[in-house]
């Protein structure tokens, strides 16, 4: 890996560090280990806070990714 790549890698990994962080800190009350298996993806795939997790997640693997294939197609 090269010092661009490792330069773009650092602040994705600290972004992801901090959001795994974070996560008990934007938690709220209720336990999701009492919920049925429907019942608990339906509740994270429908709250706020959990869609905001999600996305904040997906994206940061998404653009690394993206820009990875994109920089592969160009050579």
């Amino acid at each position: 890996m090269d010092r661009k790549s490792w330069n773009r890698l650092i602040p994705a990994g600290a972004a992801l560090a901090a959001v795994v962080m974070s996560l008990p800190a934007v938690a709220h009350e209720g336990h999701h280990e009492q919920m049925a298996d429907a019942a608990a993806l339906r509740h994270l795939l429908t709250e706020p806070d959990h869609l905001a997790i999600l996305a904040a997640v997906v994206l940061l693997i998404a653009v690394p990714v993206a820009r990875l294939a994109l920089k592969r197609v160009r050579k």
